[in-house]
């Protein structure tokens, strides 16, 4: 949809539709996350009955149910950006929390190597970038650029 609007020409309501679409997927995402937050040991039990799985499992679902409204919002922001025809930015974001999940997991093994921290730094990643690329999207919205071709 943003692509259709940007392409006739509506920015403000390409604009409109991505943060509609935005809080539409953050709430429906936030609300499955928490039901897989809260149900993690049932949903990683469906697959193994390994103890030491399901407990590594039902962890990484707790910290990162949590944030799924923010990974709806992140995947939202950046389909959008890809209407504008512009994926700088979110690639960019994308870069910056891979450098955060990297050089956390990094400094965790050297110093508490951790299987439930690591699952908050990616947790903490995804907030961290969901909420930068929102307020790039806020504060420096994607323009229509038009290209003139001579001849």
């Amino acid at each position: 949809m943003v692509g259709t609007c940007v392409g006739a020409g509506l920015e403000t309501r390409a604009r409109r539709v991505t943060l509609v679409s935005c809080l539409l997927a953050a709430v429906i995402l936030a609300a499955i996350g928490l039901g897989v937050a809260f149900s993690g040991r049932s949903i990683a039990g469906l697959f193994t009955n390994v103890e030491e799985v399901v407990f590594a499992a039902s962890g990484y679902f707790c910290a990162t149910g949590l944030v799924y409204g923010f990974m709806a919002a992140f995947v939202i922001l950046f389909s959008a950006y890809q209407g504008w025809g512009q994926a700088t930015a979110p690639l960019l974001v994308s870069l910056f929390r891979v450098t955060i999940v990297l050089a956390g997991g990094w400094m965790l093994l050297q110093h508490a190597p951790r299987l439930d921290w690591l699952y908050y730094i990616v947790a903490g990643s995804t907030v961290i970038g969901a909420l930068t690329l929102g307020i790039v999207f806020a504060f420096r919205p994607p323009n229509r650029r038009v290209l003139v071709l001579s001849g």
